[in-house]
């Protein structure tokens, strides 16, 4: 049995007066919960802010709202020295539904934020890049405290789970990199969670191929640590984690441990994110690669067909032609 070697001290932090000092107090809980309520349903309780990203109640929706208010959530949590330990993750059966927004009339439209036509072609900057960088550099380096990532369901945006510092899948849970299949580079970060976690040649195929990865698949490659058997039990799990982290060392020592843990992946954002994203932007626009959703869509039936074959023992290699089982040979 492993015991805590401390009791939580979750609202024990000390902090001289902002009035003495002549600081600013940060952004309470209740306020940045109120405010990025549309896209994340967050809740605290010792010290632990769990926080499901969503489409009204339902797994989510890509689109700007997300895509700027991350960060703007990985800013004001990871400032809200309240926060011991995060947990982030998706709503409903997946950790994302697809690329679109709500119209008046209830209906899905286009994200026409990320459009690429010539004539919108200014949007790649405010839409993409911009924000694109500034979440994964605000998860990487704002939040200070252990991260946990719950990945339910299909997903593509994947970086959110995988630069956790701890990462929770559901059983049914799988993948894809699209970048290339959908024509664009892989240069928003994604490559980077990919390519560190599961090697450089493996991160090569399962992009130029657009190989599923499965939960299994995930944990054979080092991409997370636990699966869990759906999303209630994933976020059960991530917050007996926390509460264990809780317990284990104090508050000081859980963020300068967690520094030394990402500093690998400061390295790697540092070196690499802007320059990378800024080729994809640039791709993008001259090949005028659209963010279509048929492709989304196409890897759901095939992500079935890998599930399907993986139960059985089998394996299913990317071909055009696709859906055939095969032994794989060990």
């Amino acid at each position: 049995m492993i015991r805590g070697n401390y009791e939580s001290d979750a609202g024990k932090r000390k902090e001289l007066s902002h009035a003495e000092l002549g600081t600013i107090p940060h952004m309470p809980f209740e306020e940045y919960s109120e405010r990025l309520k549309d896209f994340l349903i967050m809740k605290r309780e010792n010290g632990i802010l769990e926080a499901r990203m969503h489409t009204n109640g339902d797994s989510l929706q890509w689109n700007a709202q997300a895509h700027q208010g991350l960060h703007y959530f990985f800013d004001w949590a990871g400032r809200d020295p309240d926060n011991e330990v995060i947990i982030l993750g998706g709503s409903g059966p997946d950790l994302f539904k697809g690329i679109g927004r709500q119209q008046p009339d209830g209906t899905w439209g286009i994200a026409h934020e990320f459009a690429s036509e010539p004539e919108h072609a200014w949007r790649l900057y405010d839409y993409q890049y911009y924000d694109g960088t500034n979440d994964i550099e605000g998860q990487v380096f704002d939040v200070e405290v252990p991260t946990i990532g719950v990945w339910n369901g299909a997903a593509f945006h994947t970086d959110l789970v995988l630069f956790s510092d701890i990462t929770l899948c559901t059983e049914d849970a799988w993948t894809t990199e699209m970048h290339f299949r959908v024509n664009m580079v892989p240069g928003d970060g994604i490559q980077i969670a990919w390519r560190e976690l599961m090697g450089r040649k493996r991160f090569a195929y399962a992009e130029l191929t657009g190989e599923i990865i499965t939960a299994r698949k995930a944990l054979e490659l080092g991409m997370v640590n636990e699966i869990c058997t759906d999303t209630e039990a994933a976020y059960a799990r991530a917050h007996e984690i926390a509460e264990l982290i809780m317990h284990t060392g104090t508050r000081q020592t859980r963020r300068l441990t967690v520094q030394q843990l990402r500093k690998p992946w400061k390295q790697d954002v540092a070196n690499e994110l802007r320059n990378a994203f800024a080729t994809e932007m640039w791709n993008t626009a001259t090949e005028h690669s659209p963010h279509e959703v048929s492709f989304w869509e196409w890897a759901h039936e095939e992500a079935e067909l890998v599930k399907a074959a993986e139960k059985k023992g089998k394996v299913i290699r990317p071909r055009l032609d696709g859906g055939r089982e095969e032994d794989e040979i060990k």
